[in-house]
């Protein structure tokens, strides 16, 4: 009974962002910064590329690390996405990046200095057409704890598949879990389950990330790639 209580008590305090949600109101627009619908939707970088938000729920990125930035504060957190490819290359693929205060002011990084604590760029879980990898940013443009391997099916051009990426602290230690989910009726499969054994002060600093915080959705290649259905659950 105690264990029914808690599990009751735990789902109704939980937070469930929509992200997506205004993808769906008929509106067909293009934008190179803010969502014109939508105040907590930016895209950032290679900024000659304009984002796409059909108005039936798909927002289509173009350009070499261009990317939406959503505006809605993550610590520990479970981001879901569903992605619908469209690469060029092997070398092509979709990024995401939680716990992160990327453009946030300081210095960048370059050679591995300085890493200021104000510039967190967060926890990334990628896939390309036969893999994965991941990587910490200690500080905008620098990266550490590079991780990398295979998924179970490849990914195809056009055919959509869930992506799921958690960021949880765990007994002092920052739990990363990347899945995917081919939509075929079998579920998710855990395909990056890694531990961050030495964060750094700034990464563990919940306060920081409640206070100011977002995640991304990253086109990285030739191509571009459409997602859909964005949800982001605010875990305790």
């Amino acid at each position: 009974m105690i264990k029914i209580i808690y599990f009751i008590v735990a789902t109704i305090l939980m937070t469930v962002f929509n992200v997506s949600e205004k993808w769906s109101n008929g509106h067909n627009r293009s934008f190179r910064k803010l969502d014109p619908d939508d105040d907590r939707l930016e895209v950032r970088a290679n900024g000659n590329t304009v984002c796409l938000i059909d108005g039936n729920g798909n927002c289509t990125i173009a350009g070499d690390k261009r990317r939406i930035y959503s505006h809605y504060n993550n610590y520990n957190a479970i981001l879901t996405v569903v992605l619908i490819p469209h690469f060029k290359s092997m070398k092509d693929n979709c990024s995401l990046k939680m716990r992160s205060r990327h453009n946030e002011q300081g210095q960048s990084c370059e050679g591995g200095v300085p890493l200021d604590p104000n510039k967190f760029g967060g926890y990334g879980f990628a896939v390309n057409t036969k893999g994965w990898d991941a990587k910490r940013e200690p500080t905008h443009n620098c990266h550490d704890q590079h991780k990398s391997g295979p998924i179970p099916t490849n990914l195809e051009n056009y055919k959509a598949v869930r992506l799921r990426q958690t960021v949880k602290d765990e007994f002092g230690k920052v739990h990363q879990i990347g899945e995917i989910d081919y939509m075929d009726g079998n579920g998710f499969h855990k395909v990056m389950n890694i531990f961050d054994s030495s964060p750094k002060p700034w990464m563990v600093d919940r306060n920081l990330y409640e206070t100011k915080s977002y995640f991304w959705i990253r086109n990285n290649g030739s191509g571009h790639i459409t997602v859909r259905d964005v949800r982001l659950e605010i875990l305790s």
